[in-house]
């Protein structure tokens, strides 16, 4: 059989060539035989080999026609086509001819033909193609050409080893082969082998164990689609599924069968099975119920004989050993377990010879309570049991960590009350301390300007040494005069009672003023006192005072904590941002100090170590003012090399009144 453009051709020993298409079957020719088909060319043509010589089989409106090919009028058994245009037949006179065709395909211009002079052997020989190549094939080998250079008609064969297995002692005798997709399967003496056609040869040979019997001479092979086995040598067919990983069971010997006739449950006299020729899986178990005995009735039909035939049987799955021979053609068996079994039966003749086994699958089903099912209903009992504890389990820690928790939350609510309590005396001592703060403050302030105005005149009235008590007297008045003021801003800051009023003005305006009037201090100490302005308008949204402060206090502690050197003061601009930066030379600041840098009343040298006078609060003040105007100040310094101070503000637009003006 070949397909051609999904149609089915089926060449056969009656009648010739044949179309298949469903349950009907169309003639294309009227010859006796047709031995062999090739595959389908361009044009949906193919070759026939019959007993009146090449047949041209061609399809044209969906119908298939032959007409023969003039110029071979042999009987040929075999027949290939290596390319358009060329031919190769065998005859059955031992003969291998190549043909050459006319362009229209309908006649033959040329032949040669080869036979034991050109290195082929004696008997019947096949053409096949194996990867486009000529194959000869015969019971003493496979024959390829070995001069393919040489003109056709003084080309030679021999025979190619590599193409078959290499089998210790004999060789056995070359019954069929077939090829496609690259693999052969070749038939030697009872066995068969699949390899790998490579171009060397063919290679990884493998052994169809399941296919190694008895064979006749006349055996063919083919491989469908999927990759099934068939094997057919005249009397049986074999399906050998080598993919599925399936195995073709002992050729069945010949002579008869038992049929099984009926499965019986007694008990109710209820019929299991009655005989049904197809069943839709012969191999899918019969149910039967737990508890329920069996009684089988067999026959085993035979014509020309005179005596009933003997029977034996077996249960696989319960007993491997067949029973003793009896013509009774019943059986019956009890006490069986759920589980799979096997029915076997076999017969006997009146002439001694046994027939093949009848094999019946059965499958105990297992009492409701051992079902499954049941076995499910038990575990999810048992699940339901186990969760049950389990919740009972959890419901009762969880009552008992519920009672933990509510005497610890009492805790917490107790020690939480007094921790309130603590936090509003706190607080109220706090504010009673801001309170006395501020008042002091100002108690202090009032009369500490009196004494510094009283200072004033007392100076126009005493000359020489003896002003410099009152310049004494000055100084601390307003070192403590800045000490008192600086904790009056504190208190204001900590209460919010701090009013912040924010204008346009030019930052370069304020530095200017401010770095001024602290210039004659700085060069008092002998420092080099530098201002860098920007040039360029820089305007924010500031309040002047706190700004002057902020500012004033930043210098001051550069000249303060600056012994030698420069103190510089810049402005400048940076992503949106204007900034005015206070550098010095000093002492700089201890890396471990900076995070209480802007903390209140701390300072880095402490106790007795104090080298340096203050209160601790200049920063802090400066960090909380440029806060409350949306700046912030930044700090670079590294220990006795120096600092550099930072404040910077969010730009804002130069005001038209400004704009106008320039």
């Amino acid at each position: 059989m070949k397909t051609a453009e999904g149609d089915l051709l089926a060449a056969t020993q009656q009648n010739g060539l044949y179309h298949l298409e469903g349950r009907t079957k169309r003639p294309i020719g009227e010859w006796e035989r047709t031995w062999s088909l090739t595959e389908a060319s361009a044009g949906d043509l193919l070759y026939a080999a019959t007993t009146d010589g090449v047949k041209r089989v061609a399809r044209r409106n969906g119908q298939w026609t032959a007409s023969p090919i003039s110029g071979l009028d042999a009987e040929i058994r075999s027949v290939a086509s290596k390319k358009e245009g060329t031919l190769w037949a065998s005859t059955f006179d031992d003969r291998v001819i190549r043909a050459s065709l006319s362009p229209d395909r309908r006649s033959i211009t040329d032949t040669i033909s080869y036979g034991i002079e050109a290195g082929l052997p004696e008997g019947y020989k096949g053409v096949h193609l194996i990867d486009s190549i000529l194959t000869i094939a015969s019971s003493k080998g496979l024959y390829q050409i070995e001069n393919p250079a040489v003109r056709p008609e003084r080309r030679t064969f021999t025979r190619q080893d590599a193409l078959l297995p290499d089998i210790e002692g004999e060789s056995p005798m070359v019954k069929s082969f077939y090829y496609k997709n690259g693999r052969l399967w070749v038939v030697l003496g009872n066995r068969v082998f699949v390899g790998e056609v490579q171009s060397q040869g063919v290679a990884d040979w493998d052994e169809m164990a399941p296919l190694h019997f008895p064979k006749s001479e006349a055996i063919s092979v083919f491989v469908d689609d999927v990759g099934t086995l068939w094997l057919g040598d005249q009397l049986r067919l074999f399906r050998y599924a080598a993919r599925a990983g399936a195995d073709v069971p002992d050729p069945a010997p010949p002579g008869f069968a038992p049929l099984i006739r009926r499965l019986i449950a007694p008990k109710e006299n209820r019929l299991l099975y009655g005989g049904t020729p197809h069943r839709e899986d012969p191999e899918s178990p019969l149910p039967v119920r737990y508890g329920e005995d069996l009684r089988v009735r067999v026959a085993s039909p035979q014509y020309g004989t005179t005596t009933p035939p003997e029977y034996r049987y077996r249960l696989l799955g319960r007993d491997d050993e067949w029973s003793d021979w009896s013509s009774a053609p019943t059986r019956r068996f009890n006490d069986f377990w759920e589980g799979t079994y096997r029915l076997q039966v076999q017969a006997r003749n009146e002439r001694g010879q046994l027939s093949r086994i009848t094999s019946f699958p059965l499958e105990i089903i297992p009492p409701w309570y051992r079902s499954i099912w049941a076995y499910l209903v038990y575990g999810l009992g048992f699940l339901g049991l186990a969760y049950g504890a389990r919740r009972f389990y959890i419901v009762k820690e969880e009552k008992r960590q519920a009672r933990r928790r509510v005497q610890k939350l009492e805790r917490e609510r107790v020690v939480a009350e007094r921790l309130k309590k603590a936090n509003d005396r706190l607080r109220e001592a706090n504010r009673l301390k801001e309170d006395f703060l501020a008042t002091t403050s100002h108690e202090l302030r009032t009369p500490l300007t009196n004494i510094l105005g009283s200072l004033e005149v007392l100076r126009g009235m005493m000359e020489g040494e003896k002003t410099e008590f009152l310049d004494m007297i000055e100084e601390n008045g307003k070192r403590l005069k800045r000490t008192l003021n600086a904790l009056l801003d504190l208190s204001m800051l900590r209460s919010g009672e701090e009013d912040v009023e924010l204008t346009p003005m030019s930052l370069d305006e304020c530095v200017e003023r401010v770095a001024s009037d602290l210039r004659a201090d700085a060069e008092e100490k002998g420092l080099s006192f530098r201002v860098d302005l920007s040039g360029a308008p820089m305007w924010a949204d500031l309040d002047e005072q706190y700004l002057e402060q902020i500012l004033r206090n930043l210098i001051e502690n550069a000249i303060k904590y600056t012994d030698e050197g420069v103190v510089a003061v810049s402005t400048g601009t940076a992503e949106g941002r204007v900034y005015a930066e206070v550098e010095d030379t000093g002492i700089g600041i201890d890396e471990a100090f900076l995070p209480d840098l802007f903390e209140e009343f701390k300072q880095e040298s402490r106790g007795r170590s104090r080298t340096y006078e203050g209160n601790g609060l200049g920063l802090a003040i400066s960090a909380r003012l440029a806060d409350q105007m949306d700046g912030a100040i930044r700090v670079e310094t590294e220990k006795h090399k120096g600092s550099r101070f930072r404040v910077e503000f969010p730009r804002s637009s130069e005001p038209a009144e400004a704009g106008a003006e320039g």
